[in-house]
């Protein structure tokens, strides 16, 4: 039903903490949730495997086969978070070109930036293919608060015309013991922020399944 890609040309940036919350939390609340893995890394995979997780998983590299495995994935899912290089690579073109929102992760450097400024210019490219609109937002990882620094990101991410969702996914250790454990947080302020996360991106529309799931 929905398709999510995470996407910025700068490596470590985040891509795979964020694309952990957003699958990881959705399954855990009992929803049908895959995930392509288009990073030579393939980490997503890797902890999904690992633990178990009920998400179900694939790893794909050759863009040609991506479009139709994104297909096939989306018409039995209620959603698709696809995880990609951090790098530029076609694969990363044809999983921007069919998503319903990207999110590009930014931590807080000069070079992650820049990434960030030339994925906000491929997924503009990618949308004139696909003659639709796709959205696109930051999403601010590794987030140190009151630091002049986090200030300074976030003014220029707004001059390269990049809108950064509410919620920053702040330097704190339960992130990183996500990856050792395979559970995303739920409470304190790690659990906040996952939740936070998938909030903004309901906000955005993305998630109907969840506004279904309150209504009834």
């Amino acid at each position: 039903m929905s398709i999510v890609t995470i996407a910025t040309s700068k490596g470590g940036a985040g891509k795979t903490t964020a694309a952990q919350i957003l699958s990881g939390q959705i399954a855990a609340r009992g929803h049908r949730v895959a995930a392509i893995d288009a990073d030579y890394n393939h980490s997503l995979a890797d902890w999904v495997q690992a633990f178990d997780l009920p998400i179900t998983i694939h790893r794909e590299l050759d863009e040609s086969r991506l479009i139709g495995l994104a297909e096939e994935l989306e018409a039995s899912h209620d959603l698709l978070v696809i995880d990609t290089a951090g790098a530029a690579m076609q694969a990363t073109v044809f999983a921007i070109g069919c998503a319903d929102l990207v999110l590009v992760p930014c931590q807080l450097s000069s070079a992650d930036v820049v990434e960030a400024a030339k994925t906000r210019q491929l997924v503009e490219s990618a949308a004139k293919m696909a003659r639709r609109d796709i959205l696109v937002r930051a999403v601010l990882t590794d987030y140190q608060v009151g630091t002049h620094i986090g200030a300074h990101v976030e003014r220029e991410l707004q001059a390269c015309g990049l809108e950064a969702l509410p919620t920053r996914l702040h330097r704190l250790v339960a992130f990183k013991e996500m990856t050792f454990n395979g559970v995303v947080p739920t409470k304190g302020p790690a659990g906040a922020q996952a939740d936070g996360l998938i909030a903004d991106v309901a906000a955005l529309g993305v998630l109907p399944f969840l506004s279904m799931k309150r209504a009834s």
